[in-house]
C-alpha cells in the first residue's frame, strides 16, 4: 500500500467517530418546490464546472454556478400517467443522461434519454423491456454506462453506441417481495464507483444492504456484501468522499447516513426536517464547495400519504468534513 493511501486510511478511521459525534451539520434550503405542480426533485449530479443537474417534473433542471435554477430540457414522456425521470449523470462528452421508468409496465417507457449541454437536443438513447425499472447510473472511464434495474435485481451495461446488455443479475441485487419498503420490490438503486474504479458499489433499498462488485476490464468480478443495517432500509442514492466514506440518502427515514470504509458501520449524519424523503446526493465540484453536499428532497412518502404532514420537496445543501470523490476520472 502506498504511504499516502495508508495515511488516508488511518485518517478516515480515526476521524469517523469525530464526524458522527459532532452535532448534525446545518441543512440549508436552497430552493423549495411546489408538489401541487409535480415538482418532486428526484436525482442530482454535477459537472466538472460546478453546475448541478437534477430531475424533476419530467424535466432536467440546472442549478448554475451563479445560483440560478433553470429548466434545461423537458423529457417527452407521459409523466401524468405515471412515467418518472429518475437518475441523472453527466457523460464524458458533457451530455446529460437520465433514466425514465414507471411502476406501470403498460407504459413501456423504460429507457435512458440524452440531453445536450445547451438543452436543445433531447433524444432517447436506449430502451429497456417494459418490466424493467432503470434507476441510477454511472459511467466508466471508457464511457460505458452501468444502470441499476430496481425491479429485476440487475445491472445493465450500455456502450457509447446505445447497445444494451445485462451486465450482472444477482440475488443480492433483488428487492424484497415479502417486505418492500415502498409497496413494490426495490432492489438495486444508487450506484457509484470507488476511488480507483476497481469496484462498483450498489445500494439495495429493501434490504438495507450495500454490495461491492469487482470491476475488471469492464466485467463483473465477484460480488460481496459491504454492510447490511436496518438504518439503511429505504436507502436510495449514494456518494463517496475522498477517504472512502459512503453517504446515503435514506428516502424512507428522512436521514443522511454515513457508512465507514472500515467494517461498514453506519451512523446518522442528519435526521429529520428539513429533510423530506431525500433521494439523491452529490458533492459540489467547484473549488469553493467541494465540502458541500447537495441533496434532493423527493418528498414522495408524504406526497403519497405514506407519512403524515404536507410534503416539502426542495433542493438543500449541508457542509461536510471531507470533499467528495470526483465523478469522472481526469
Amino acid at each position: 500500500m502506498k504511504r499516502t493511501s495508508l495515511f488516508a486510511s488511518v485518517l478516515a478511521f480515526s476521524l469517523l467517530p469525530t464526524m458522527t459525534a459532532l452535532a448534525s451539520p446545518p441543512v440549508n434550503v436552497i430552493q423549495a418546490f411546489n408538489p401541487a405542480y409535480g415538482q418532486l426533485p428526484e436525482s442530482i449530479t454535477a459537472d466538472d464546472a460546478g453546475n448541478l443537474y437534477f430531475s424533476m417534473a419530467g424535466a432536467i433542471h440546472k442549478y448554475t454556478t451563479d445560483h440560478q435554477i433553470v429548466q434545461l430540457a423537458a423529457i417527452p414522456v407521459p409523466v401524468q400517467q405515471g412515467a418518472s425521470v429518475g437518475g441523472v449523470k453527466v457523460g464524458p462528452e458533457g451530455y446529460i443522461y437520465a433514466t425514465v421508468a414507471s411502476f406501470n409496465p403498460a407504459l413501456s417507457v423504460s429507457s435512458v434519454w440524452r440531453v445536450s449541454p445547451d438543452g436543445q437536443q433531447v433524444n432517447q438513447f436506449v430502451s429497456f423491456p417494459s418490466d424493467s425499472l432503470p434507476n441510477d447510473l454511472v459511467f466508466d472511464p471508457q464511457g460505458n454506462m452501468y444502470i441499476t434495474d430496481s425491479s429485476k435485481g440487475q445491472i445493465w451495461k450500455v456502450d457509447q453506441t446505445g447497445k444494451a446488455e445485462v451486465w450482472l443479475t444477482h440475488t443480492l441485487l433483488a428487492g424484497s417481495v415479502e417486505a418492500p419498503v415502498a409497496g413494490s420490490p426495490l432492489g438495486a438503486n444508487g450506484i457509484a464507483f470507488d476511488r480507483f474504479r476497481r469496484h462498483l458499489y450498489v445500494m439495495n433499498t429493501d434490504f438495507g444492504r450495500i454490495v461491492r462488485i469487482g470491476f475488471r476490464h469492464g466485467c463483473p468480478h465477484g460480488i460481496k456484501v459491504v454492510t447490511t443495517n436496518d438504518l439503511l432500509k429505504g436507502g436510495d442514492g449514494i456518494a463517496f468522499d475522498v477517504l472512502g466514506h459512503i453517504y446515503v440518502a435514506n428516502n424512507g427515514t428522512d436521514r443522511i447516513l454515513v457508512v465507514s470504509p472500515f467494517g461498514g458501520s453506519v451512523a446518522v449524519l442528519v435526521d429529520g426536517a428539513p429533510l423530506d424523503s431525500p433521494s439523491s446526493l452529490v458533492f459540489g465540484t467547484a473549488h469553493h464547495d467541494r465540502h458541500t453536499l447537495y441533496v434532493t428532497n423527493f418528498a414522495i412518502m408524504r406526497f403519497n400519504g405514506f407519512k403524515p404532514g404536507a410534503p416539502q420537496p426542495s433542493l438543500v445543501s449541508l457542509p461536510v468534513i471531507f470533499p467528495g470523490l470526483d465523478l469522472v476520472l481526469p
